[in-house]
């Protein structure tokens, strides 16, 4: 198991914590100490070593994972993050850690659903930060996000131990760091850290009830072809309240659109009026979509689909695209078909045929690749 201390007082704490409950349950788990240099500002590394002292004084191993490279000039603290948790995540599969801690606290909880506040009211992003979640196939846990910050820096400073202060944490340039600084003036109007996370939590609540509505709607009426298009019926779906549709539309453009963008909520209202009126096409965050007399249907945007070819790995297996699961020799390449034959029947569209896989084979291979359509409804 692995801990992400970046040597903050609320990751401290989560060392401190996680180390005391190891040795008081006799767990014969082996914590590990990630501490990622952003290289960022001077002291990072500094700041990186004395993180690594404080863990080794209480007999952890502590790890340095260095961001290389150029940094970027805008959205830094994003980047920093998908960078943070990127390399995090390697140095897990590396070592055979499946499971990585953070030091989530609902002051963070707080502070991410007053940013969202001003730009989406939707469910699924109002639930702010989840307890539990992945990062590139590592499960991530957060265990102190009920836990406020200044109650872990008085246990802190009840056993003795320091913590270093982040001088980018009063920046406000950062987001986050405005939003913090708001938190502080709306105690007086009943906006208080606990209400926002409570907010969270019943957002999250509600996402997953849409998540239910949503898959029980898909599995009975969502009618999906293996060359990569759906059909969904009208009536069915103009009667659902507008949240419903909304979320309804959300999995079906992120599934056929290949994953590549979460639509807006502004973006998802105006295709759910698309559905009774509008152009006969459209397009969405990758999809492609269509209007009938009785309803619509959705498939890949073939121009937006990545020209790269997917090379099948040593286990002769892959998924292309995020729609097939294409099985075939190691070293085949997969490619969007194009304009190029492929062995779909003769009354499937141009459009859904330019962006069906085509499998090029290793020279000299004889095995026929096999295409299997990945459903949007597990099943």
């Amino acid at each position: 198991m692995a801990l992400a201390v970046s040597g903050g007082s609320d990751s401290i704490a989560l060392m401190r914590l996680a180390k005391c409950w190891v040795d008081r349950n006799s767990t014969g788990l082996t914590l590990s100490v990630l501490t990622v240099d952003h290289r960022l500002r001077p002291e990072s590394a500094e700041e990186a070593m004395r993180a690594g002292e404080w863990a080794q004084a209480i007999g952890l191993r502590h790890h340095v994972l260095a961001w290389e490279g150029e940094k970027p000039e805008t959205g830094i603290q994003a980047r920093a993050r998908e960078a943070r948790y990127g390399l995090m995540a390697l140095w897990c599969r590396n070592n055979d850690a499946g499971l990585l801690l953070t030091g989530h606290t609902l002051d963070d909880q707080a502070e991410t659903v007053l940013m969202r506040l001003e730009r989406s009211l939707s469910p699924g992003s109002l639930a702010g930060i989840a307890a539990e979640g992945h990062w590139n196939g590592l499960r991530l846990l957060r265990p102190l996000l009920k836990a406020r910050r200044q109650a872990l820096r008085d246990y802190l400073t009840a056993i003795g131990q320091d913590w270093i202060e982040d001088a980018s944490n009063a920046d406000l340039r950062f987001e986050r760091v405005r939003a913090r600084q708001a938190l502080n003036g709306l105690d007086g109007h009943g906006v208080t850290p606990e209400r926002l996370a409570a907010l969270a939590e019943a957002s999250a609540r509600t996402g997953e009830l849409l998540d239910r509505l949503t898959g029980t709607w898909l599995s009975r009426w969502l009618k999906e072809e293996d060359a990569g298009i759906c059909h969904a019926p009208k009536e069915p779906f103009l009667a659902l309240p507008e949240p419903l549709q909304q979320h309804i539309l959300a999995r079906i453009v992120g599934h056929y659109g290949g994953g590549q963008a979460q639509p807006e909520p502004d973006e998802l209202r105006r295709l759910a009026r698309w559905v009774s009126e509008g152009p006969v096409r459209c397009t969405l965050g990758g999809a492609l979509m269509g209007r009938r007399k009785n309803g619509f249907w959705a498939t890949r945007e073939a121009g937006r689909i990545p020209p790269e070819p997917l090379v099948i790995p040593a286990g002769g297996s892959a998924v292309w695209d995020g729609r097939f699961r294409v099985t075939a020799a190691p070293g085949a390449s997969v490619m969007p078909a194009g304009n190029l034959p492929v062995p779909l029947g003769a009354d499937v569209p141009a459009y859904v045929r330019r962006a069906y896989p085509r499998v090029e084979l290793p020279e000299g291979t004889g095995q026929d690749a096999k295409i299997a359509f990945l459903r949007i409804i597990p099943i």
